[in-house]
């Protein structure tokens, strides 16, 4: 009797979804008619149709047309996010029902969300995709193999080192850095752009290590964020590998080679320091960022970057790339009654037309066809991809001008050449403020160990005590997930 009255409600339901009013695909594979198109809502981070309005409706309608042109009828509608910080409040607002985008970027929060079902697993998306399953990197399919539900197709995020060109090529330690990258060479690098006075500090950073941490972690041995030990799975900040690194770092900051502000200054400050000659090395995210380095640089000193490779040691790659799951990316609705629709929408833009318009923006605009050839219009900079980061699926020989610069792809390249997947182990709630302590923890320690006040000896105290605050209950647990 139950199954009977289930069966009567769900076709209810469906009967009430199918004739709730306009064009509906419900997964359907349906597109609407032109009289009637399909309705997909979308919302992303600093997209915004209040203070971008015309630039969105003329992204709407290429989209739209070039969609009618595959016969699929659809009236993409751009959102504009609640108000507050986009990584706080769009998770909140959606699990509480105040907005119900059937196309959502996250940045954060999405995981409890994923758990709950609320998400679409896009596993038979890709899978059947004309231009996705095309422009993902292995750090994308490796990430949605094991997280389904958010898709970013970008670049992997990897600190990439910079330095001024001129200044690199003035230094007689820059040869052999590039024939030979080993800790050593880069410490000579630090330490002549120290004695022939270029600048006040060699390397800066914005009040943490990881920077340089993508620099030296595997030349240091330190090539995941979990490792096997003794039989034992422990995190690797844990490890004799990652002392000797902090002990590095200690001696750049004691000879003064690493900023003795480093502690203190935020993106800003860093960038700044970079600009105006304080300091000479710094990492950026490859592609944009290294792209946004490299102009800022030539607006401030004229002159061009040069990308260096990671430190050559126990193994050579930099930062590790996290592929338990995307950090961020679009996600579809679960309750989305257009989810096929949806996604037509994010495989066009995967294709070699959306990615003209999605990397290039608007013709007239930003760009000009000009016998074939896209060129870049002075407006072009201002422009920035509202779906797929990636270069991928872009034919750059039809392009004049530049997209990215030349250091950009060099650092895109690099990034690729030096890549390294890393999966962690996502930690259920009662283990993660065990965690927050013992990372804590690690920032206190490594900090003081590195600025001197206290001797590098202190490490294998921080070891003790990170295990007593939560390391050995942690490696237990990973113990019964690891096989």
């Amino acid at each position: 009797m139950k199954k009977v009255l289930l069966s009567v409600l769900f076709t209810l339901c469906t009967a009430a979804l199918v004739f709730a009013g306009g064009a509906k695909d419900k997964g359907s594979g349906n597109f609407g008619s032109e009289g009637a198109p399909v309705k997909v809502t979308y919302m992303c981070k600093d997209v915004d149709p209040i203070t971008d309005g015309a630039l969105l409706s003329a992204l709407e309608e290429k989209i739209e047309k070039g969609l009618a042109a595959q016969g699929k009828f659809i009236d993409l509608v751009i959102l504009s996010a609640p108000t507050g910080s986009y990584k706080s409040v769009v998770p909140i607002a959606f699990r509480t029902g105040q907005i119900s985008p059937d196309l959502i970027y996250f940045q954060g929060g999405d995981l409890p969300i994923a758990q709950e079902g609320l998400f679409e697993d896009l596993t038979p998306y890709i899978q059947k995709s004309v231009h996705v399953k095309n422009i993902m990197g292995e750090h994308n399919k490796a990430a949605m193999a094991n997280y389904p539900y958010l898709m970013w197709l970008a670049p992997p995020r990897v600190q990439i080192p910079v330095m001024r060109e001129d200044w690199f090529q003035k230094l007689k330690s820059g040869k052999a850095l590039m024939q030979n990258p080993t800790v050593d060479n880069y410490y000579e690098l630090f330490k002549e752009m120290k004695e022939t006075g270029l600048c006040k500090w060699p390397i800066t950073t914005d009040g943490g290590i990881l920077k340089l941490d993508s620099v030296f972690n595997h030349a240091f041995g330190v090539s995941a964020t979990i490792v096997k030990q003794k039989g034992k799975w422990v995190y690797s900040v844990a490890t004799e590998e990652n002392k000797n690194k902090i002990a590095f770092y200690a001696k750049l900051y004691k000879e003064g080679l690493l900023d003795r502000e480093y502690v203190t200054k935020a993106w800003d400050t860093m960038e700044q320091a970079f600009y105006e000659g304080t300091a000479g090395f710094v990492a950026g995210t490859a592609g944009d960022v290294v792209n946004v380095y490299n102009n800022k640089m030539i607006g401030a000193q004229g002159k061009k970057l040069t990308v260096l490779p990671p430190a050559k040691g126990i193994g050579q790659a930099y930062q590790n790339v996290d592929v338990t799951k995307e950090s961020r990316g679009f996600a579809i609705n679960a309750s989305s009654q257009v989810k096929d629709a949806a996604w037509a929408v994010l495989d066009y833009m995967a294709s070699p037309e959306g990615r003209i318009l999605d990397k290039l923006g608007l013709e007239g605009i930003h760009y000009n066809l000009v016998d074939g050839t896209y060129v870049l219009t002075k407006q072009f900079p201002s422009w920035w991809a509202k779906f797929w980061p990636t270069m991928n699926g872009l034919d750059l020989s039809k392009v004049q001008g530049e997209v990215l610069t030349r250091p950009a792809i060099d650092s895109l390249k690099a990034a690729q050449k030096y890549f390294a997947a890393d999966k962690n182990v996502i930690l259920p709630e009662d283990l993660l403020p065990l965690k927050d302590a013992m990372d804590k923890l690690y920032t206190e320690y490594s900090t003081d160990i590195i600025r001197g006040v206290r001797p590098v000896s202190d490490y294998d105290e921080f070891i003790e005590k990170w295990n007593k605050a939560g390391g050995n209950k942690i490696s237990d647990y990973l113990a019964s997930v690891l096989k």
